[in-house]
């Protein structure tokens, strides 16, 4: 309730900003392994047909493309309002009947074009650590820009996944095959024995870290917002609109409250996972 209340408040002082955040609600928590356990068949089916070097292909192409919004978001975290620039007027801008509404800015195309770099020396080097550093560096987005509403939500999501993994994992082998074949960033990959042609690998999917990740997220979230002063936030907020504060004066106190509060539900849920 806390985290829900302070976080409505904040979104409505904050109304002119946008945000790329998805919040998963109940109805997304339930429909969620349904989703998943569908795209997981389909893609045991679409390697039983088509065999697991067409889906590969198919996969590496989808993650080049889909992989531009997450190099985007990475280079606005590291270079701040630097490059916000390029980001403001869409340089392509392509409509057709209703079906296509394609806009893309200057960012957006640099996004894509190191997303592009990314896969194709992930394809030439076929490296275990540079699919590491990817997989990585997928959890961490996704770990940016989704996140639970509230711990029932949490627990019923995580509930849900503990009988999804052991119907898929235990009781088929629908997701051992896909996880076997699928040569793509989307999972760790910690060697085993690399005498061996072809190498042997212990494998961790992406999703049993952005799952338990998302909730740990949920977590410290709570410990923060708790120990916001909504009174305090009200002040600052009316000082930047106002011109008496500098502009970094929220985002400076959300930081330091974030930095001096306790972790008691962070860590309880750290330990625990």
């Amino acid at each position: 309730m806390v985290v829900e209340m302070k976080k409505a408040h904040i979104d409505e002082k904050k109304e002119g900003e946008t945000s790329q955040i998805e919040t998963v609600t109940n109805k997304d928590a339930l429909q969620f392994p349904l989703y998943a356990g569908g795209m997981l068949v389909g893609l045991y089916l679409l390697i039983k047909v088509f065999g697991k070097d067409v889906v590969n292909y198919l996969l590496l192409v989808y993650i080049a493309i889909g992989g531009a919004t997450g190099m985007k978001a990475l280079l606005l975290s590291l270079t701040g309002s630097t490059l916000s620039h390029m980001d403001e007027k869409a340089i392509i801008d392509f409509k057709f009947k209703g079906i296509i509404d394609l806009q893309a800015t200057a960012l957006d195309l640099v996004g894509l074009a190191m997303s592009l770099v990314s896969v194709a020396f992930y394809v030439w080097s076929k490296s275990w650590v540079y699919n590491n550093i990817l997989a990585v560096v997928f959890c961490v987005h996704a770990l940016q820009f989704i996140f639970l509403g509230n711990f029932k939500t949490g627990a019923l999501l995580l509930t849900l996944l503990f009988f999804y993994d052991i119907f898929f994992v235990f009781g088929t082998d629908v997701m051992l095959t896909v996880a076997k074949n699928v040569d793509a960033p989307i999972k760790l990959q910690f060697p085993r024995d690399l005498s061996t042609d072809p190498k042997q690998y212990s494998i961790l999917g992406l999703g049993d870290i952005v799952i338990p990740g998302i909730f740990m997220s949920l977590c410290l979230r709570f410990d923060v917002l708790k120990n916001l002063d909504i009174n305090k936030l009200d002040s600052i907020i009316e000082g930047e609109k106002k011109g008496k504060l500098d502009g970094g004066s929220f985002i400076k106190y959300i930081a330091s409250t974030a930095n001096a509060s306790p972790k008691h539900y962070y860590l309880l849920s750290l330990i625990h996972i």
